[in-house]
C-alpha cells in the first residue's frame, strides 16, 4: 500500500511539473508573439510653415551706378600772342555764365599793329608791281605784232609771261602775310569759344602775357555728361545698343539731397577698359544750369537706368532666398521641395528668380523664410501670409 502511494505521488508531481512547463512555455510564446507584432503606425503630422503665393511674371531690372558730373567741354584758355592786359570784362569772374563770342579781355601789342601796317604796305607794293608787269606784257605783245612776226616767240620771256606770274605770286604771298598779321592781331582779343561757366580767372589788368600763358578755365553749359562703368552682368540687363541710343530715359539723383533730373543715354563705348575690365556708357543732361535746381559740374550723383523686361520670373522677398541659395516651395503633394538658383537681379526688397521650365505658368506656395534644418519631402501645411497672389506688375 505504501508503495502504491509513492507512485501516485510521483505521478501527480510529474503531472504538476508538466503543467507548469507547458504553462511557462505558452506564456513565453505569447510574450514573444506580442513583441514581434508591430504597433499600428501613427498618422503623419504636417508642420505649419509661413508661405506666400507666387506665379511667374515679367519684370525689368533697374541698373544703378554712381558717377561724377562733368561738362561737355572743359577748356583752359591760353594766350595765342604776347601782350599786356589792358582791359577785362566785368563778367570774367568765377561763377559767371557768358555767351559764345563774349570778349573776356584785351591785350595790347604794338608789334602786331606794326606787322599789320607793314603787311598792308607790302601788299600794296606787290599789287602795283603786278599792274606794271601787266602793262609791260601788253606793250611787249603789241611790239611783237607790230614787227610783223607770226606765231609764238622762241622764249616766253619776250612777252614777259614769267615776269607776270612772279608778280602775281608776290601779290598772293603779300595777301597771306596780311591775313596772318590780322589773325595774330585778332588774338589780342580774348573771346569765349562757347557758352560757358567761368571756373577760374588767372589774369588781371596790367598783366603781361607770353604766348601760351594761362588766362582762365571755362566749362561749357550746353550739356552735362556722366560716365558710368558697368559690369558685364549689368550690361546683360540692358536692352541692345540701338535702343539705348533712342533717348533711353535715365533718372539722375543727387547723392546728398533728394533732387532728381531726367537725363538720357548719350553714347556707348564699344570697348572694354583694360584696367577695370568694365565697359562704360555716357549719360547726358541738356542745359544743366537752366534746370530747377541746376545740376552743377563736379556733383557726385547716382544714375538709375531702366533695363529690359525679363520673362518667367518669380518676384520674392529677399528672405525667401536661403543661405544655400535655394528657393523652398510646397509641391503638388504638399511636401517640401527646393531648387538652387542665382537671382537674375535684386533690389532693396525683392529677389527676382528665373523659374525652372517645368514650373512656369503655375502657382506655388513659396516659403517666406526657409531654414537650413528643413528636409525635402516633409509634409507641410502652408500658412499663407501674403494674402494675395504675387502677380506681375510694373516695377
Amino acid at each position: 500500500m505504501k508503495y502504491i502511494s509513492q507512485w501516485i505521488t510521483l505521478i501527480l508531481a510529474g503531472i504538476v511539473i508538466a503543467g507548469v512547463y507547458f504553462y511557462v512555455t505558452h506564456a513565453m510564446q505569447a510574450q514573444k508573439n506580442r513583441i514581434q507584432t508591430p504597433r499600428p503606425a501613427a498618422p503623419e503630422q504636417a508642420i505649419e510653415l509661413s508661405t506666400l503665393t507666387t506665379t511667374t511674371g515679367s519684370y525689368a531690372a533697374t541698373i544703378t551706378a554712381s558717377g561724377l558730373v562733368k561738362p561737355r567741354y572743359s577748356l583752359t584758355m591760353t594766350s595765342q600772342v604776347s601782350g599786356e592786359v589792358i582791359r577785362l570784362s566785368s563778367q570774367f569772374e568765377s561763377g559767371q555764365v557768358i555767351k559764345k563770342g563774349h570778349v573776356l579781355g584785351q591785350l595790347q601789342n604794338s608789334e602786331l599793329n606794326s606787322s599789320v601796317a607793314s603787311a598792308k604796305n607790302t601788299l600794296a607794293a606787290a599789287e602795283l608791281a603786278f599792274k606794271e608787269e601787266m602793262r609791260q606784257g601788253e606793250q611787249a605783245k603789241a611790239e611783237w605784232q607790230a614787227a610783223g612776226f607770226t606765231g609764238e616767240p622762241d622764249s616766253d620771256l619776250v612777252l614777259r609771261a614769267p615776269q607776270l606770274a612772279a608778280a602775281k605770286s608776290e601779290v598772293e604771298a603779300a595777301k597771306a602775310a596780311l591775313e596772318n598779321a590780322r589773325t595774330k592781331l585778332a588774338y589780342t582779343k580774348v573771346v569765349a569759344p562757347f557758352d560757358a561757366l567761368i571756373i577760374a580767372r588767372n589774369v588781371s589788368p596790367g598783366s603781361y602775357l607770353s604766348a601760351g600763358s594761362e588766362i582762365g578755365t571755362l566749362y561749357s553749359t550746353d550739356r552735362a555728361e556722366i560716365q558710368l562703368d558697368l559690369s558685364n552682368s549689368d550690361w546683360l540687363k540692358l536692352p541692345n545698343s540701338s535702343i539705348l541710343l533712342e533717348n533711353w530715359p535715365v533718372l539722375i539723383s543727387s547723392i546728398d539731397t533728394s533732387e532728381t533730373w531726367q537725363g538720357k543715354v548719350l553714347s556707348i563705348n564699344q570697348h572694354i577698359d583694360e584696367t577695370t575690365r568694365m565697359r562704360s556708357l555716357t549719360i547726358s543732361l541738356e542745359n544743366p544750369l537752366q534746370h530747377t535746381p541746376p545740376l552743377i559740374p563736379g556733383a557726385f550723383v547716382e544714375v538709375s537706368i531702366q533695363g529690359k523686361r525679363l520673362d518667367n520670373l518669380w518676384r520674392l522677398p529677399n528672405t525667401a532666398l536661403s543661405q544655400k541659395s535655394e528657393i523652398w516651395y510646397v509641391d503638388e503633394n504638399s511636401r517640401l521641395a527646393a531648387f538652387e538658383t542665382t537671382p537674375r537681379f535684386v533690389d532693396s526688397k525683392y529677389v527676382y528668380i528665373q523659374v525652372p521650365d517645368t514650373m512656369r505658368n503655375k502657382t506655388y506656395e513659396v516659403l517666406a523664410q526657409p531654414y537650413n534644418s528643413y528636409l525635402k519631402g516633409t509634409l507641410v501645411k502652408p500658412l499663407n501670409t501674403s494674402g494675395q497672389t504675387n502677380k506681375s506688375v510694373q516695377p
